[in-house]
């Protein structure tokens, strides 16, 4: 019970966020001030574009290991920097290796630091369905359908096989990756249905995703 209020307080947030986001896109004044501050923090990155990359992947690393920041509402000034692919491509290394780290912190400093970190009751809360033999498919699905913080702390803690959890880890966050530089985009661009539309999309793709975890936890 404790698992699902705390996925419901993540969704609404999510859903908070992307509403918030899409009401800057929509009003004018809005945007253009948005888009302001986009193009300064442009500017003050071309002036150390490597510092700016590493600042962006480090970023998008602590974003995958603790609950309090997204990477997400970065994406419209990546987008801008570095274009789609580029976005793209710093955002996902950012995620794995923020995901690697919380899987080396939970394996090899123990639970009581990932405790740290995340709570007790997230961690205690998930490894009750999964162990060290948990099958490939149910693992993906775990970490496609859990906020991103969770998954490198409970495996890392549980010993789950490293080659396996960063296979698991790189197929997940890669759609993601996607659909929040597509986010980036259409916030640019001022398009507030695509803005929406991605944003629901995402949320319930993660949704459906659960479901499936959770039917195939109880078999």
């Amino acid at each position: 019970m404790a698992i699902n209020i705390r996925l419901q307080r993540h969704l609404l947030i999510l859903g908070t966020m992307i509403l918030v986001a899409g009401l800057f896109a929509a009003s004018d004044t809005l945007h253009d001030k948005s888009e302001e501050i986009i193009v300064w923090t442009e500017a003050v990155i071309a002036e150390a574009p490597t510092l700016g990359m590493l600042v962006f992947v480090l970023l998008a690393m602590v974003s995958a290991m603790v609950a309090f920041f997204s990477s997400s509402i970065l994406a419209p000034v990546a987008v801008y920097t570095w274009g789609k692919a580029g976005c793209l491509a710093l955002l996902w290394l950012g995620w794995l290796l923020g995901g690697i780290l919380s899987f080396c912190i939970g394996r090899f400093m123990g639970r009581s630091v990932a405790e740290m970190l995340i709570g007790e009751e997230k961690i205690s809360g998930w490894e009750q369905q999964l162990s060290e033999r948990t099958q490939f498919l149910h693992v993906l699905l775990f970490q496609a359908s859990v906020p991103s913080e969770i998954p490198g702390y409970v495996l890392g803690i549980l010993r789950y096989p490293f080659p396996l959890y960063l296979a698991a880890l790189a197929i997940t966050e890669l759609p993601f990756a996607v659909a929040t530089v597509y986010l980036g985009e259409s916030f640019l661009q001022g398009d507030v249905i695509v803005f929406v539309t991605v944003g629901v999309a995402a949320i319930l793709l993660g949704v459906f995703l659960l479901r499936i975890f959770k039917k195939v936890a109880r078999r």
